[in-house]
């Protein structure tokens, strides 16, 4: 994981297409062709990031709300982790990457899609795609411009959501009732076991992009 945990760094302080993968060889103190061998492509060691990241994100809910509802489990997931973003910087550059990355994005709905299947989010897979993929691509674009459009990170996140499930035929009183439900949950406490969580589970070292 040393060459995946160096090129994360990389990214995630210069920006994805600001690294070539001969800086990234450099910095492993391997040759680019050594590098090359393990990673063909810069895009298959960020994708292998996005897998790795993405995963690790769910442990925590997977382990510690198992007793909630998957309405409220979702909930919760979006307001961690755009939380996570917004209080650390060089993390939200490196996922403001993949949202520009259509090939990317697509990977990280897969991934997500399958999380959604497995904690018991209703509706045809296909449908539950679509939705995933309308609220996460129009909800991330507003919050990477949430501060020159005055928009609150927790306004962000219950839209996300209000997105997801309207779509999949919830009414909005429902999603309204079960976001006020969660909000014991959106606290400090709760928002800090995510993140020890994050850091104790997740195969990439995140020491220097996220604080405890």
């Amino acid at each position: 994981m040393e060459i995946v945990n160096t090129a994360f760094r990389l990214f995630a302080e210069q920006g994805y297409a600001n690294v070539q993968m001969k800086d990234i060889a450099i910095a492993c103190d391997i040759s680019k062709s050594l590098l090359q061998h393990y990673f063909p492509k810069k895009i298959v060691l960020l994708s292998t990031m996005l897998n790795e990241l993405t995963l690790s994100a769910f442990i925590y809910s997977n382990e510690q709300l198992t007793m909630l509802s998957s309405y409220q489990r979702t909930m919760i997931q979006m307001s961690f982790v755009l939380r996570m973003l917004d209080e650390n910087p060089t993390m939200e550059h490196f996922i403001q990457d993949i949202f520009e990355s259509p090939e990317l994005t697509t990977e990280m709905v897969l991934v997500t899609l399958d999380w959604l299947e497995a904690i018991g989010v209703e509706g045809e897979a296909a449908m539950i795609r679509y939705a995933l993929n309308f609220a996460l691509s129009g909800g991330m674009a507003v919050f990477f411009k949430r501060k020159i459009l005055r928009a609150s990170v927790g306004m962000i996140a219950e839209n996300i959501d209000q997105a997801f499930y309207l779509l999949l035929g919830e009414n909005t009183e429902k999603i309204d009732q079960i976001y006020l439900s969660t909000a014991k949950y959106n606290t400090d406490y709760y928002y800090q076991q995510f993140i020890t969580y994050l850091h104790k589970h997740a195969t990439l070292d995140l020491s220097t992009e996220i604080k405890i």
